[in-house]
This record gives structure tokens, sequence and C-alpha cells, in this order.
């Protein structure tokens, strides 16, 4: 069953109810495998007392169950580190919907698997059909026994294979009766309630029409392979449809279930409206959203300021060709004026499919209305701007008594009518109606004959009273529609600024800790909360310490947490399925290739809501590659100091075994002709000659790794300046040797000077030593020396030979020119251009008039003229 994919393989053994024979199966399949060499370890197997299932555990390697204390008890679980540790090729996981004990890593064993599978283990498994998330409602509707252990269909998605175990219900009624399934009293009470004929048939045509949906995308994905072959149906799409009701769980199921029999992608969207929803629904539609991206959906919030609109605009950019929504309950006058969703969306839809399904069984009970707690914040606010317009409505009357003498009913009535606007401009539809209808009956009350009387005699006064209450509809229509597109534009603008400001932060290079503090402080600004930064080490490659900038203490637990989500990459603590029982939520900072930190944020103040969560997951993604970049970049620099060091290493070898062939061969001839006794031969000028180009040589190494070292520190005092070139000359005469030589000091010159004399004769010897190598015996070489500016020193070596064939790379390490003599490192020009920088002066190089080298160095001094302070 193994093989080289860096992931396990899966294999599922499907049933129908308990007491099929899945764990048979599964062991049977075990067995076979190590027959054939196969290593597998049982992970957990439940025989429930069946003897012929504990007989095929015999021989087989089981690993010891792992100890939980929980309240004063001691739990034993499938031991899931042990597994890790022992990394075998497959392992057997019994019970796939079991809940794990608290405290375990993952409240279900199915987690336990994904790592498992994530490790590159294979496992064999066993489930029930009315385990699977899909097909849970549907069980419940069956049997009327609620399914609280679930498996995401998500995970089946990516099963190698399943295998259904089938018995027909007359067989499973007979393995119960005798004692094969349940035993005593619990094998009476399963046969009078679960274990009924037509609860067992109805369930086995689930388990059968799942495995037949199983294999119809097999043979839908072994055609696809068929480059020829004509495609079959038109792919569909699904959008289902989610919100805060207790529903929605239940038709997100069902649309997964619709989406698996027709092998299509479906997503859930939920569409944030202007009505503010109570802390309890954000979180309730969070989680709603996250369920269905557990079972495989893409799950998202669309800001709109209508439901049908945003449902049909979210399908159309989407691609769906079918939208899931729940029926909502029926409302006789309302839904006479205002038509429920499912057939506004219907009548809207155009070439889109609609499903308005009734999804029959809640998922989760609502809680009871409590007469002591406050109302939603919506209804608060309306009811606010009902009474401010009520108010506003007296103010007018009480104003409009006032001038009613000089301005009559009529005009009065317009100015009425004008205060309606405004009051549409500032209040919603409830508000700006109230005000419409208080003003025209206000002003019937009160302006109009009868007086104190709603009787309305007058045709005009008639005509008046409907004018202001239709103006009032339409402005208070128009104003509201306007503030709900206002509001949801103020949170797609508040969402994108969000993101906009992180990558701001993210602009800057991740390895300055100033980069990392704000773009810290912006994500706690941002949402409110404390958070905490724990980025990679490059030399441990572990998590190190906390940013000083964080402001979230992580106890123990939470730090163990924090490096489970660094080495597995998934996030993990508070509102996962991964460690919930974590105080804060985890979230690896991942890149394409590891993982380069962790950033945890507290979930204080309220959990955070499917939208915080998904932002904060792509800050984690964006941070966690501007990290990888950075890191990636260091890398590279790194990568290329090394490849020029192993460079320079391999020249400086090369370059020292040449050199230091000669001089050693001189040596041993010389030693061989003292042994020999070899008569009129004097061998010290051979033997001089080699030691001072082993000397040279030494020197130059000496030399070169001072200035590596950045150690050359210029010590000035005063010399004479004849004395300096005079001293350069006698420690140069060995390669000056058959060469005229001058010294020029240039008219004006003070005889003293203010520099580092040792140091400077280091970079005259150099000079003088390459002119003497590097051009032909004969030729002159002149040393001028003069100033250049009242506070520099210019000295300059020119000789006639061949010149410089590239004068940009001569002060290279180990740069030898196409026509140089054998001999010498190449160090000495690089010591001079090292030197003079840390003299604080310039070298330059570059070919003399009308042939030859030409060297000029500028060295800042003092003179005698212009002695030091």
């Amino acid at each position: 069953m193994t093989d080289a994919s860096p992931h396990g393989r899966l294999k599922v053994f499907l049933g129908m109810c308990p007491g099929v024979g899945k764990t048979y199966a599964m062991l049977l399949a075990a067995r076979a495998l190590a027959e054939q060499g196969t290593d597998l370890v049982v992970g957990v197997v439940e025989t429930h007392g069946r003897k012929e299932t504990a007989a095929l555990l015999e021989g087989l390697e089981r690993q010891p169950m792992a100890k939980l204390p929980h309240r004063g008890t001691v739990l034993e679980e499938m031991d899931l580190d042990g597994l890790l540790a022992r990394r075998p090729p497959v392992v057997l996981v019994d019970e796939l919907a079991h809940s794990n004990a608290p405290g375990s890593r993952h409240p279900k064993r199915w987690q336990d698997v994904v790592e498992l599978l994530e490790a590159g283990i294979d496992v064999l498994t066993t489930l029930n059909i009315q385990h699977l998330e899909s097909r849970a409602d549907i069980v419940r509707g069956i049997c009327g026994v609620p399914v609280r252990e679930t498996v995401p269909d998500s995970l089946l998605d990516r099963a190698d294979s399943i295998e259904l175990i089938d018995l027909s219900p007359r067989d499973l009624l007979r393995r119960l009766e005798e004692g094969k399934v349940y035993l005593g009293d619990r094998a009476q009470a399963a046969a009078a309630n679960f274990f009924r004929p037509s609860h067992l048939t109805a369930l086995r045509q689930l388990a059968l029409r799942y495995t037949s949906e199983r294999v119809g995308v097999d043979l839908h994905d072994i055609r696809s392979q068929r480059r020829h072959a004509p495609s079959w149906r038109v792919r569909e799409r699904l959008l289902v449809a989610v919100g805060p009701s207790p529903f929605s769980p239940a038709l997100i199921r069902r649309a997964r279930a619709m989406a698996g029999a027709l092998d299509a992608p479906w997503s859930a969207i939920a569409i944030n409206t202007d009505e503010t929803l109570s802390p309890d629904d954000a979180q309730r539609v969070s989680r709603h959203l996250a369920l269905a991206r557990e079972l495989g959906a893409e799950a998202s919030i669309l800001e709109a300021t209508d439901l049908v609109a945003g449902l049909l605009a979210a399908a159309r950019e989407q691609g769906a060709t079918q939208i899931v929504i729940g029926k909502s309950p029926r409302h006789r006058w309302r839904d006479h004026f205002r038509p429920p969703p499912a057939l506004a969306l219907l009548q809207s839809s155009g070439d889109i499919d609609v499903v308005a399904i009734e999804p029959g069984v809640l998922d989760e009970t609502p809680a009871p209305p409590s007469t002591s707690s406050p109302p939603p914040a919506g209804r608060s606010a309306t009811l606010r701007e009902i009474a401010v317009a009520a108010i506003v409505a007296g103010v007018l009357a009480a104003l409009g008594l006032l001038v009613f003498p000089w301005l009559g009913a009529d005009n009065l009535a317009l100015l009425l009518l004008c205060g309606v606007i405004l009051g549409g401009l500032r209040f919603a539809l409830p508000g700006t109606l109230t005000l419409a209808l208080l003003s025209g009956l206000l002003w019937n009350f009160l302006f109009t004959e009868p007086f104190h009387s709603f009787e309305i005699h007058d045709p005009r006064d008639a005509i008046m009273f409907v004018a202001l209450t239709i103006a009032a509809l339409s402005i208070g229509s128009v104003a509201s529609r306007l503030r709900r597109r206002e509001r949801a534009l103020s949170r797609q603008q508040s969402h994108h600024a969000r993101l906009l400001e992180i990558t701001g932060a993210l602009t800057g290079p991740q390895s300055d800790p100033r980069t990392l503090g704000h773009c810290l402080e912006t994500i706690m600004t941002l949402f409110r909360r404390p958070c905490a930064l724990r980025l990679r080490d490059d030399a441990t490659h572990e998590l190190g310490p906390p940013h000083p900038a964080g402001r979230l203490e992580l106890d123990p637990r939470d730090q163990a947490v924090a490096e489970w989500v660094f080495e597995k990459r998934q996030a993990a603590g508070h509102g996962t399925a991964n460690l919930p029982e974590a105080a804060a939520l985890h979230l690896p900072l991942q890149g394409r290739s590891f993982a380069m930190g962790v950033l945890s944020i507290s979930p204080e103040n309220g959990g955070l809501t499917f939208s915080d969560r998904e932002i904060l997951a792509a800050i984690a993604a964006q941070l966690g590659l501007a990290l990888e970049r950075d890191h990636l970049l260091r890398a590279i620099h790194h990568a290329e100091f090394l490849e020029r060091s192993e460079q320079l290493r391999r020249s400086l070898l090369d370059h020292v075994s040449h050199e230091l062939r000669t001089p050693v061969a001189i040596i041993g001839a010389a030693l061989d002709a003292l042994e020999n006794e070899v008569p009129g031969r004097d061998l010290a000028p051979e033997m001089r000659a080699a030691h001072r180009r082993l000397r040279r040589v030494v020197d130059q190494l000496v030399e070169s790794a001072r200035l590596e070292t950045g150690q050359v520190q210029p010590q000035p005092e005063w010399w004479d300046l004849l004395d300096l070139c005079e001293t350069a000359r006698e420690r140069s005469q060995d390669d000056l040797t058959g060469h005229p030589f001058a010294i020029h000091i240039a008219s004006g010159t003070p005889a003293l000077v203010w520099l580092d004399g040792e140091l400077t004769l280091a970079v005259l010897v150099n000079l003088l030593a390459n002119a003497g190598q590097h051009t032909p015996a004969g030729t002159a070489i002149d040393l001028d020396a003069g100033l250049a500016e009242p506070d520099r020193l210019r000295f300059r070596v020119r000789d006639q030979g061949p010149g410089l064939a590239d004068p940009a790379r001569v002060f290279d390490r180990f740069h030898r020119g196409p026509h140089a003599r054998p001999g010498g490192l190449g160090l000495g020009l690089s010591i001079v251009a090292g030197i003079v920088r840390g003299l604080g002066g310039t070298v330059t190089a570059g070919n003399a008039t009308p042939q030859g080298a030409e060297f000029v160095i500028e060295l800042p001094v003092r003179t005698s003229d212009h002695p030091p302070a």
C-alpha cells in the first residue's frame, strides 16, 4: 500500500452501521499485508468482545495506549506521538469518528489520522455511514437519533480506497441475536431502537449510494484522462447561502451531499448587509462558515446592500449554476408586501437554478428570548430613531402653531413637507415613516378645519396628507438604500485599509526588528487584541524568543502549542480543531518552503469572527512570505560570500603552492650541493634569493590578513620625506637591480611630513617591487613626491615597461597580468589599495605616455608648514 508520495495513503472500510464486519475486514487486510512482509502497527482496534476479531489481532504489533488523567480517572487513547516516533509504513486505526478524551492534542480521532497521513504513514480505518458529516442529518431524520460524532467529507475525498462492507439487514439482525454485535441487554435495546429492519434498509441504501457516487467520481477522473473523449456534461457549481440561522449547518451538509452527488465544486457565502448582528449571531455565522470550509467548500463573506442582489452577484462572479438557500418561515402579511428571499431569488435568478430546501431538523436549538436581556443593537437603534422622529414631528407642529396665523394651512403643509424631506435624509425608513405620518396627522389635527379633529372635509387637505405620506415613503426608501450602500462601502474600505496597512508594514526588510515591531503594533491596533510573535532562529532552525513588541504573555501550554504549530505548519489553539483548549489562537507564518515563525493572538473581548480569521490568515501568510524572502536573500548573499571565499581559497592555495615550489627547489638543490661538496660553487646568493622570495610571500599573506580583519590603524609621526623615499629604495633594491632609478621631490615641498611612515613604506615598496618585476631590465623607474594640495601628499611611481592590460583590475586580489613573469601571488597591489584606503587616501593606475605604467597615490598629511594641533 505504501508508495513514494510525500503523504500517506488512506483506505476506509465503510459500513452501514455497527456489526457489519468492518473491523474484521480491516484486520484480514492487515494480516495479508503482514504476510507480504509489510511492517504495520495496530494503533487502536475495538473488538467489543468478539472472539473472531480478537483472534485476528494475535501476532500483530500493537502500540501501547496513551494514559490521560481526567477528573480523578485515567482514560486511554491512541498514542499519536508514539506512532509518529515509531513511523511504521502502515497503521490500523479503528472507529474514525471517535471523540478523543479531554487533554488530547486533537478533539477527534480523524484529526489524528490526518496527522499520520501528513507524516507519510498509510492508514487503514473503519467508518459507519451515519458518521459522515453530509449524511448525519439524513440519518437523524431516519432513525430519530442525533449523530454527535462526525467526520468531514473532505477527509474521505482524499481517501485512496473506500471498501464497502455490505451485509443484508436480515443477516445483520441474525448476528445481533447471536451476540456477535452487542451483548446482553445492550443487544436487546439495539434491536428495539436502532436496529429496525426499516432503519437498516435505509442506512444500507445510504452506504450503497455513497459508494456509487465515489465510483462515479473515479470513473469521471479516468475518463478525463482520455484526451479525445467527448465531454459528458457541463460542469456544475453550487453556492450555498449561510446566515446566523440554526438551520444553516443542516443546509450546508445538504449542499455538501448535493455537490458530492454531482461531482461539483461548491462554495458557501454569508451576505453582510446593514443589519447589525449581535455578537452571538456573528460568532454563529463564523462557525457555520468554518463548518463549510471543513467540509471542503470555499467560504467567504460578501458586503452587499441586499441579500438577493448579493447572492446573484456572487453566483455570477463564481460561475455558480445552482444557488442553495433555505426556506424561510412564512409570514402571511409580510410576504404579501415583501416576498421571502427564496421567492425573490427565484424571480431574479435568470439562468441560475435556485434550490430552496426545508432543512427539517435544527442543528442547534436556539436559546429562548430572555425578558431581562437587552434588545438587539439594531432594534434599539430603530426604537431610538422612531422616538427622535416623533419628537421632531412635535417640534415642527409647535413651530407651525407660532407661524400659522401668517402662513395658513397650505403653506404650512409645504414647510412640513420640507421637514419630512430633510428628516428622510437623516432617518431610516421606520423613522421617516413615523415623521411623515405624525406630521400629516398633526397637520390635519391642528391646522385644518374642523380643528382638533382627524376628520378631512376638504379634498385638497386629503391630497396634501397623501402627498406627505408618499413623499416620506419615497425619500425614506431612497435614503435607506443610500445608507446601506454607504455602510457596505465603509466596511469594505475598512477591510481593504487593514490589508493595505499591513501590506505597507511588510514592505520594509523583515530582518529589521523595527519593521517587525511596527507590523506587530499595526496588527494589535487593528484587532484590538494583544499579540505575540516568535520567529525562526536561522542558527537552530527552531522558534526563537518572543518579539519584544508583543504584548501577549504566553503560558507554558501556549508556548508548547506555538512550537507544535511551527513544526506542523497548521493553525491551532482557540477556535480551531487542533489543541482547542489553548488560551490563544496560533497561526503559522508559512512561506513557500517552511514556516518562518508563529503569530499568536488573544481572543479576549469576544471571539474572532470569520472575517477576522480570514484577515489574520492572510496577514500571517504575507508575513511568512516576506520573512522567507529576507531569509532567502540572506542565504543568497551568504552563499555568494562562501563562493567568493572558496574561490579566493583555491586561488590562494594555487598561488602559494606555485610560489613556494621554486624557492623550495632552490633550497633543496643547494642542500644537495652542500652534501656532495660541489667545489667552486657559491650557494649563498641562490639561498638568499630563495629566502627573500619566501619572506615576501609570508609578508604579503600576513599583510593581506591584516587588511581583511580591519587591523590597519594609522600611527602618524614626523618623517623626513627624502629619507622616506630613500628607505623605500633600499628595501626594494633586490627588485630594482638592473633598472635605472631616480627620486624626484617637487620644489616647494616641505622636508617634514606628518604621516604613518611604516605603512607608507609598505605601499611604496610594493609599488617599486611591482615595477621592477614586470618591466624589462634596463628600463628606468622613477619615484616622484610632492604636494597635490596643502594637506595632501602625492607619490607617483612610473616605469617604462609594456604598460597595463587592464588598469581597472590591477588592484584585485590574485590578479596577474597576461605578460607577468613567473613568481608572485598577485597580492602586492591589492595590499597597496587596502593600506591606502586605511590611511584615508586614494590610489589610481594607468598607462603612461609614451609607454609604461603609472601609479599615483594621494595621502592626507600635515607638513612642517602646517603642524598638527
